[in-house]
């Protein structure tokens, strides 16, 4: 029995609403044929059994085709188009005449109608997609679809594995984040003083406990006593972007996803400059990763009603990267949290360029200096670059 409801529930999902129709049309007129004896009616209930039957052929004929689905470019930015390539192969001795495929880009459905592929033949179809919203979609599998010529039953075929597409949102040039704290392995050494780095400082006395791979022999032997050798403390400049994940914090989904292009021009401008870059925004939390990584998260980042508040997001950013040497943390026009803010940016190390923005779309761009950081008002994306500038 269990297996009859199965076999049923496969037979019933492969009807087309079309097929549904006529199966019910069937056994309607059989039964009121049952209980009227009406001959027309079991001709009639004949008929629909009879061209129900005569579909079941054209699902069993066997489709061999191999198929690949190819993005012209796995990233792409929110409003632009994508450009996919979808080739079949035929390995199958029938040709199929025109078959039908179902695309899925994510919630979103292509229909596409193939040229005919002859017996071993290998056909490419280019498809562009419409523009697209920041996300991260799954482009596939595409589907054939089997069909009877009336249109009765049909099947699905699936052709190839489904492939990733990165939607990224909307950004802008920086030239630059600010000034900071410079810790770049290239750039000016800083004032602190380590006994294992690249930067040499200075000669001093050996203490027991000291590393004797840094003692310096020749001059030791000069001196008369142990000499060891000092160095500069130098480390990579770090940058480390806080997205607010708290959805009172935005009037809107228009400032909420400007906050998120606020981010990743941030993150686009920490990268070409070849910082160490982190993004904290509820479940999403990114360190320690190339910056490409780090910006594919922008992708994800979505607005959380249990998220933590944005003080404790950042002072959590602070714990998982606590080299950071520049940190921004973006809100929207209500933020919540102001007085957790305040705290945790004064928890933040005094070396810290600490810089707020608040994404309010239509509000005339500002730069305050307040608390200890920068307060820069954000009302479109293009004023981006000319506030950085300011702020620096």
């Amino acid at each position: 029995m269990g297996r009859l409801g199965r076999s049923t529930g496969a037979l019933w999902r492969a009807l087309s609403p079309t097929g549904r129709a006529v199966t019910l049309l069937g056994l309607a007129a059989w039964a009121v044929w049952a209980v009227t004896d009406l001959v027309e009616l079991r001709l009639l209930a004949l008929m629909c059994s009879l061209v129900l039957l005569l579909a079941i052929p054209w699902l069993l004929v066997p489709m061999r085709v191999t198929a690949s689905l190819g993005l012209h470019s796995t990233r792409s930015v929110a409003g632009d188009v994508v450009q996919i390539s979808l080739v079949a192969t035929n390995g199958g001795r029938l040709s199929l005449w025109q078959p039908l495929v179902r695309l899925p880009i994510g919630t979103r459905d292509s229909w596409l109608r193939l040229p005919t592929l002859p017996p071993g033949e290998r056909r490419t179809l280019e498809i562009t997609t419409e523009p697209l919203e920041r996300g991260v979609f799954d482009v596939g599998p595409a589907h054939a679809v089997r069909s009877d010529p009336l249109g009765l039953l049909r099947r699905w075929v699936s052709w190839c594995e489904p492939v990733e597409l990165y939607v990224r949102p909307r950004m802008v040039l920086l030239s630059t984040l600010g000034s900071g704290h410079l810790r770049d392995l290239e750039g000016v050494p800083s004032d602190r003083i380590s006994m294992s780095d690249l930067a040499f400082h200075a000669l001093r006395e050996y203490v027991p406990g000291d590393d004797l791979r840094h003692v310096h022999w020749r001059s030791s032997a000069r001196a008369g006593e142990l000499l060891v050798r000092q160095y500069h403390d130098t480390r990579r400049t770090h940058a480390t972007i806080v997205l607010d994940p708290t959805p009172s914090a935005y009037a809107s989904d228009e400032e909420y996803e400007l906050g998120v292009s606020i981010a990743a021009s941030l993150i686009m401008c920490a990268a070409r400059e070849d910082y160490d870059v982190s993004l904290v925004s509820g479940n999403e939390q990114l360190t320690s990763l190339p910056a490409g990584y780090v910006l594919d998260g922008t992708c994800r980042v979505t607005r959380e009603p249990n998220a933590e508040p944005l003080g404790a997001e950042v002072t959590l950013a602070i714990t998982l990267a606590p080299e950071t040497s520049m940190l921004f943390v973006v809100t929207g026009s209500d933020p919540v949290d102001l007085d957790g803010l305040t705290s945790g940016l004064v928890a933040v190390s005094p070396e810290t360029h600490c810089v707020v923005l608040r994404a309010e779309p239509g509000a005339e761009g500002a730069v305050l200096r307040q608390h200890g950081h920068d307060s820069v008002t954000v009302g479109s994306l293009g004023d981006l670059p000319s506030l950085m500038a300011r702020s620096t």
